[in-house]
């Protein structure tokens, strides 16, 4: 009605005009081209390497500091000035070594007193035996009273007395006058010198000058804390060799391997030696220390540092790098790639680390190639055009069996992945059936 209204029209002739117009802008469209055909989609380029096998062990690790095994404070023991430093900051020091020299010159002269009141007691031990013989001939004629031949051998008994506490005060003074020369009370590596020549120097066993330390590095000592299930296992480890010796931990021999900070690999081989004789109420840890031989003097004390610890027999894992892990919610995936060049989701079941490589314990098998770059230009089922890189493998982590656990039953082996044998059996768990 309104466009009636608007035209001046009748409402039929007003629906004509519309009619006509729907036909007209009907057979306007049909004159044009037809809509082109949507273009095929390009067949993602993606790059996959092979899984691979290798023998490995599952291991703890913990983060650990390191402490010398020695470490000594170099105090003064007597007072006096400083006359020399006789090392090098920052030397390597024989136990016995001279570090140190006070004026001697005090200590010395009174020393020499020492000695000099031994023979004067001594000169008057002589005369006194002296008059004590003359005095027991004498005192059977009764030319001398019996007080003075008592006297006389009160004489001789004071004499030997006086010679002995000469004696030892000689000793004592010989032990001030030793002290003038300080030693070093161990082997090892020497700080700086912590006073400069000409500085007095006050004596005594607790308030003496701190001259400088030494710490022994041969071996070093690494502490770090466990948690109470691998406190355990440890501890019953232990158990295991009570028949035969006393249960300590370093008897059952634990290897250890120690990673720097600088490291990609567990290249130092040491043994866990001692645990704390308690828990810790509040964190629950225990402290354990191992024991590194040190020999190339690479281990610095307060170092931190990773411990691996190995927990299992060696078996045979499958491994894939870890940029082929994708995440869906909580299921882990990866892409495999067929002979036919068709990608495949496939969900995997992961183990532990090994450098950028990650196990896997289900879910795929040695030769079958893996999407590590172009992930998310793939869906499951399409074709992809793959290039190959060839698959590396981490340094090994097998360094012996551990001999205190009993043997699990190894898998069947599984020659390594090739080109020539894409093939080998699936491995739903390369992992022995061993408790964690």
């Amino acid at each position: 009605m309104l466009a009636s209204k608007v035209l001046g029209q009748s409402p039929v002739s007003t629906c004509f005009l519309l009619a006509a117009l729907l036909a007209t802008l009907a057979t306007g469209s049909g004159c044009n081209r037809s809509a082109p055909a949507a273009s095929a989609m390009p067949t993602p380029k993606v790059t996959t390497t092979a899984v691979v096998q290798q023998e490995t062990i599952d291991s703890d690790e913990y983060t650990g500091q390191t402490e010398a095994s020695e470490t000594v404070e170099v105090r003064a023991r007597v007072f006096g000035y400083l006359k020399t430093i006789d090392f090098s900051d920052g030397d390597f020091v024989k136990e016995d070594q001279p570090l140190f020299t006070i004026e001697p010159d005090e200590y010395d002269a009174i020393h020499q007193q020492s000695v000099a009141r031994i023979a004067l007691n001594t000169a008057n031990l002589d005369l006194a035996k002296a008059k004590h013989a003359r005095n027991e001939k004498l005192v059977k004629t009764g030319a001398v009273t019996p007080e003075e031949y008592e006297e006389s051998v009160a004489a001789v008994l004071s004499a030997e007395a006086s010679i002995t506490a000469a004696k030892a005060d000689a000793n004592r003074t010989a032990v001030d006058l030793k002290y003038t020369v300080i030693k070093a009370p161990i082997s090892g590596r020497i700080d700086r010198a912590f006073v400069t020549k000409g500085n007095l120097l006050t004596g005594g066993q607790a308030s003496g000058t701190l001259l400088t330390r030494i710490v022994n590095e041969q071996p070093m000592y690494v502490y770090f804390d466990v948690d109470e299930r691998s406190l355990l296992r440890y501890m019953r480890q232990r158990a295991a060799t009570r028949e035969t010796a006393p249960g300590s931990l370093r008897d059952v021999g634990i290897p250890c391997y120690l990673q720097l900070a600088d490291e990609a690999d567990f290249s130092r081989e040491g043994k866990l030696d001692f645990i704390a004789t308690t828990v810790n109420r509040t964190t629950g840890t225990a402290r354990i220390r191992g024991v590194f031989a040190n020999a190339d003097r690479a281990l610095a004390a307060g170092l931190f540092v990773r411990i691996r610890i190995p927990v299992s027999e060696p078996y045979q894992a499958l491994l894939i790098p870890e940029q082929a892990l994708a995440t869906d919610q909580s299921i882990k995936y990866v892409y495999v790639v067929g002979a036919d060049g068709t990608a495949e989701r496939r969900p995997v079941e992961l183990g532990s680390s090994r450098g950028n490589l990650r196990i896997i314990t289900a879910g795929l098998k040695v030769g079958e190639h893996v999407i590590v770059k172009g992930l998310q230009r793939v869906k499951p089922g399409q074709k992809v055009e793959a290039e190959v890189l060839a698959a590396t493998l981490p340094p090994t982590t097998v360094r012996k069996p551990v001999t205190h656990a009993p043997a699990a039953e190894k898998p069947p082996s599984v020659a390594p992945a090739t080109e020539a044998n894409p093939s080998s059996p699936e491995t739903k768990s390369s992992r022995p059936p061993q408790e964690r």
